[in-house]
């Protein structure tokens, strides 16, 4: 099984580079690191509050004349939220993002619930999340996303502390600024460590496209992405 899971991750890596080879030759097409870390903790039994950073940070522009490797700062983004749990399996959320970019920052606003399924083998993930995003120069942005995770032990049937998972999600996302639509969609696989409850690392690819809608324009983006999840 863990022989079957490491060829499923290398072929969907493959997969992913394929595409973005493609996307590269026909559309817009950028790369770089996308690293990220979380804290999560407890108020009492049923709150919990999360903090998370991440930023991107571009190293490749097929727009560039020469396509040589460059560092570009892209973002970074740091959220904070509050979330109940209704039960064991189910639990909302509401949250705060301030992004930090070139141009212009931004404010937005973020509510979800997650909706988690089990099964010998399989942890199911479904993730519904609206967001608001507040400019000073532009109209507001409003976004509806629905992601979808499965997550499955590489060493036996459960995730022991020391064991190495592999995780594959795939989110949509619809948007609409100024009457305007577009679709986005984001495909991550990674590999995580599993140190214990309190903490793991993981380690992927992280696939975007979008301007689906918008006309003459394509835009595909692959990045490396590794991050640290710690709970107190």
């Amino acid at each position: 099984m863990m022989t079957k899971s490491y060829i499923l991750s290398v072929f969907i890596f493959a997969c992913l580079f394929s595409s973005a080879a493609f996307g590269q030759n026909r559309h817009l097409f950028t790369s770089g690191l996308f690293p990220e870390a979380q804290l999560s903790y407890k108020l009492n039994k049923d709150y919990y509050v999360t903090h998370k950073v991440e930023s991107q940070h571009g190293m490749f522009d097929a727009q560039r004349l020469n396509r040589e490797l460059e560092y570009a700062h892209t973002l970074t983004d740091l959220q904070t939220f509050i979330g109940m749990r209704i039960n064991p399996f189910v639990k909302v959320d509401i949250g705060y993002q301030y992004r930090i970019e070139k141009g212009e920052n931004t404010h937005r606003t973020i509510q979800q619930v997650a909706i988690l399924q089990r099964s010998n083998f399989f942890r199911i993930g479904h993730r519904i999340r609206a967001d608001q995003t507040f400019f000073d120069t532009e109209d507001l942005l409003l976004r509806i996303r629905y992601r979808y995770a499965l997550q499955m032990p590489l060493q036996g049937r459960e995730l022991d502390p020391g064991e190495q998972y592999l995780t594959l999600s795939n989110e949509v996302i619809y948007m609409n600024q100024d009457s305007e639509d577009d679709i986005e969609n984001r495909f991550v696989a990674s590999l995580g460590f599993f140190v214990s409850d309190k903490t793991k690392y993981e380690v992927g690819l992280d696939y975007r496209t979008d301007d689906y809608l918008v006309e003459n324009r394509f835009r595909s983006r692959l990045w490396l992405k590794f991050g640290v999840y710690l709970s107190l």
